[in-house]
């Protein structure tokens, strides 16, 4: 089972961590690593298409199994202003 533990290896495929950009600290910021942009702009696309500013989803990639929400945010005239995703949560895949 998953047994609620996080863990790491060299099979996955989000990347979370820490950055100052321009002299403004980013506490945690999330990046899917192997994926096509395909695949990024179809996500976030669909969760910006479901009009949410939060989306849970889980992701099953085979090897892992990820907990994230997608964050969407608009900008004027129903465009997408910006989308990233928000690992809260990664098993191994038994």
């Amino acid at each position: 089972g998953q047994g609620g533990r996080d863990i790491t290896n060299e099979n996955d495929h989000i990347l979370s961590l820490q950055f100052a950009w321009n002299g403004a600290e980013k506490f945690v910021g999330t990046s899917f690593v192997g994926v096509s942009p395909e695949f990024e702009m179809a996500l976030y696309t669909m969760c910006f298409l479901v009009g949410e500013e939060d989306n849970y989803l889980t992701l099953d990639t085979g090897d892992d199994i990820f907990e994230l929400n997608i964050k969407c945010f608009s900008m004027a005239r129903g465009k997408i202003g910006t989308a990233f995703p928000e690992a809260l949560g990664h098993y191994e895949d038994e």
